[in-house]
C-alpha cells in the first residue's frame, strides 16, 4: 500500500517550468512538495524528509553556491539525491562539479519528459536498493557496529563488563522432529524465533544467533541502556510465558507441542565482528560458556540462572534455589530458577508483566506500547461482534499501518508517532459496546487501560484529543490529529475503495441501516464531495487524486440507475 512511496521536493520559482516538471513527476508513488523560494524550501527541509530534491538554480535573490550549501546543511546525512535545474548549462556544470557533498545530478531546462523519467527511475531504484541493503545489514550487525564500519571501514573488538547472556533450546528437539516435514519444521522454528526476536527487541537486547534449535541473546554489549540483567530477566520471563501459553493451547487441541528451557548468566566478555566475506557479530568468554551450561542444566518450562545473575535481579523477581551444580570446566556454581516477577512489581500482581515501577527501574520507557498493542488487538479480535465487517480488528491494524507511513512522510518525531499509533489502537474500541457515537467509549477504555501500561496523564489527554478528532464533523487542529484522520479514511482514495465501501454498507445493513443500491451511491457521492477532506500534504498528494476518480466512477454508476 505504501511500500514504494517517496517524498519529492520541487524548488522552482518559474511557473511554466514548475508546471512542466510537476506534470512529468505526478505519480501514485510520488508525494510531491513544492516551494517557489529558498526560504520556504529550507523550512520544508526541516519539517520533512525527502528522497529526491529538484532545486532550481535560477531562483531570484540567492546565489547557487549559498543555496546548495544551505540545502546540504539541512539534508545532512540523509540518503537524499539533489538534482539541480537551470536554463544555463554552465551554471549546472559549475554547481555539480563544485561541490563534494552528497549525491548530485542536473537537469537542463526546458524539461524533457524522457530524461526526467529516466533519472527518476535510476534514483528511485538506488534509494530502494540502499534501503534494502541497510535493512539487511541492520538485521546482521548491531547499530553501533554498523556506524563504526561506515565511519572507519572496520569495527574493533570490545571488552564488556556485567553483560547478561541468554541461551534457549527446545527439549528433545531431535526426537520430536526426526519425522517432520522440512518445510513445516522451518516454518515452526521461524514462528518461535520471530516471537523471540520481537521480545528481545522490546527489551532493548541484542540477538546474537541461532544454532539449530538454540537461540542466543545478550544484554549490556551493544546498547547504552542501563540494567541489562533486569531487562534480560524480563525478556526470559516473557519468552517462557509465551511458550507455556502456546503449549496449553496446543494441548487443548490435542496437537504436538514443544517445550523450552532457558539459561542465563552475567559477567565479562569480548564482543566483535569476525569474517571478511560473511560478517558475523559474536561474543566470547567464560560468561558465554557458563550461560550455555545454565541452559543445559535447566528443565522443561524453566529459566535456570546462575548465582551471579540471581544477585543482580533478586529484589524484583521470585527465585527458587537449586543449590550448587557442577558444570563442566567451571566447577560448582549456585543455581536458581527464575519463577516470575514479584507481585508488587507486576501488572495486576500476576508476576508476568512488569508494572511502571519495574519498567522505570529497568531503564525501559514508562509506557509499554508493545504490550498495550498486543492486549488491545487481542481484545478486539476476540470480542468484536462478527457483524462488524468493516470496523474489525483488521481495520485497526490497517489504520495503524497507515499512521506509521503518514507519520514517516510528515516527519512526526518518535514520541508523536507513539501517541498517534496509540490513538489508532483505541479509536474504534467503542465498537466493543455500541455502534453509534462510540469515540467517547474508546476514550474511556484508553483512560482505563493506559495507566496500567505506564501511560502518563499528559500523554493520555493528547491521545484522547487525537481520537476525538476522528468523530463525524470534527476537524483536526494539529499535525498528529491530521495524520490520524487521514489514516482512518485512507481507503477513500485507494484503488480498493469500492470493495471496502461495500463492506461498510453491508455492516450498516446488519446494524439496522439498510440502503438501496442507488441510495448507497448517492450517500457516497454526498460524503466524498461535501463532508470529507484530506488534511496532510501527503494524503492530498497521494489520495486526493484517487478520491476524485472514485467520485467520477460513482457518478457514472448513478447515471446508469437514472437512465
Amino acid at each position: 500500500m505504501f511500500d514504494r512511496i517517496i517524498n519529492i521536493l520541487v524548488v522552482e520559482s518559474n511557473e511554466e517550468d514548475r508546471s512542466s516538471l510537476l506534470d512529468i513527476l505526478r505519480s501514485p508513488g510520488h508525494n510531491i512538495f513544492v516551494s517557489t523560494n529558498s526560504v520556504d524550501a529550507l523550512t520544508l527541509l526541516e519539517e520533512k524528509k525527502f528522497t529526491i530534491i529538484f532545486c532550481s538554480l535560477d531562483l531570484p535573490g540567492v546565489t547557487s553556491k549559498k543555496l546548495l550549501a544551505d540545502i546540504h546543511k539541512k539534508v545532512g546525512v540523509q540518503n537524499a539525491t539533489i538534482i539541480v535545474t537551470s536554463s544555463e548549462t554552465e551554471k549546472l556544470y559549475a554547481s555539480v562539479n563544485g561541490t563534494k557533498q552528497g549525491a548530485m545530478d542536473y537537469l537542463p531546462k526546458p524539461f524533457l519528459p524522457n530524461l526526467v523519467n529516466a533519472k527518476m527511475a535510476v534514483y528511485k531504484k538506488l534509494f530502494f536498493k540502499h534501503k534494502r541493503i541497510n535493512r539487511l545489514l541492520e538485521s546482521i550487525l548491531p547499530s553501533q557496529t554498523l556506524k563504526e564500519f561506515r565511519l572507519y571501514g572496520k569495527s574493533s573488538p570490545k571488552k564488556r563488563q556485567n553483560c547478561a547472556v541468554l541461551f534457549t533450546d527446545f527439549v528433545n528437539f531431535t526426537q520430536l522432529t526426526k519425522n517432520s516435514d522440512p518445510q513445516e519444521l522451518v516454518k515452526k522454528l521461524d514462528f518461535y524465533f520471530s516471537k523471540f526476536d520481537e521480545i528481545i527487541l522490546k527489551y532493548k537486547l541484542e540477538k546474537i544467533k541461532t544454532i539449530g534449535d538454540a537461540y542466543m541473546a545478550v544484554g549490556g554489549v551493544t546498547e547504552k541502556d542501563p540494567h541489562p540483567a533486569l531487562r534480560m530477566a524480563l525478556a526470559a520471563n516473557e519468552i517462557r510465558n509465551f511458550m507455556l501459553n502456546d503449549m496449553e493451547t496446543l494441548k487443548a487441541f490435542q496437537k504436538d507441542y514443544w517445550e523450552i528451557r532457558i539459561g542465563i548468566h552475567i559477567g565479562d566478555l569480548v564482543a566483535g565482528v569476525v569474517g571478511k566475506h560473511k560478517f558475523s557479530f559474536d561474543v566470547w568468554g567464560d560468561t558465554v560458556n557458563i550461560a550455555a551450561r545454565c541452559e543445559q542444566n535447566s528443565t522443561p518450562g524453566n529459566i535456570n540462572i546462575s548465582g551471579d545473575f540471581a544477585n543482580a535481579i533478586k529484589p524484583y523477581f521470585d527465585l527458587s534455589t537449586r543449590g550448587k551444580i557442577i558444570l563442566k570446566n567451571s566447577g560448582e556454581i549456585d543455581m536458581f530458577y527464575l519463577e516470575g516477577i514479584k507481585p508488587e512489581y507486576s501488572l495486576y500482581n500476576e508476576g508476568r508483566v512488569p508494572n511502571v515501577e519495574l519498567r522505570k527501574s529497568s531503564g525501559l520507557p514508562l509506557a509499554d506500547f508493545i504490550g498495550l498493542r498486543s492486549f488491545i488487538l487481542t481484545k478486539l479480535k476476540a470480542e468484536l461482534n462478527e457483524n462488524l465487517l468493516y470496523h474489525s480488528y483488521k481495520h485497526t491494524e490497517t489504520v495503524e499501518a497507515a499512521v506509521v507511513k503518514y507519520g514517516e512522510l510528515e516527519k512526526l518525531d518518535e514520541h508523536e508517532l507513539f501517541l498517534v499509533r496509540t490513538a489508532a489502537l483505541f479509536h474504534d474500541c467503542g465498537f466493543l459496546f455500541r455502534y453509534d457515537n462510540n469515540e467517547e467509549l474508546g476514550v474511556e477504555l484508553l483512560h482505563y487501560y493506559g495507566p496500567r501500561f505506564g501511560y502518563q496523564t499528559g500523554d493520555l489527554k493528547t491521545v484522547e484529543q487525537i481520537i476525538m478528532a476522528t468523530g463525524y464533523g470534527a476537524v483536526p487542529n494539529n499535525l498528529m490529529q491530521s495524520v490520524m484522520c487521514d489514516a482512518d479514511l485512507d481507503y477513500l482514495g485507494r484503488a480498493d475503495y469500492h470493495v471496502t465501501a461495500a463492506k461498510l454498507f453491508d455492516e450498516m445493513a446488519l446494524n439496522g441501516m439498510n440502503f438501496s443500491a442507488q441510495k448507497r451511491i448517492e450517500v457516497q457521492i454526498d460524503y466524498l464531495e461535501n463532508h470529507h477532506e484530506y488534511y496532510t500534504n501527503s494524503a492530498k498528494n497521494l489520495r486526493a487524486p484517487g478520491k476524485i476518480k472514485r467520485i467520477a466512477e460513482l457518478k457514472t454508476k448513478l447515471s446508469q440507475f437514472k437512465a
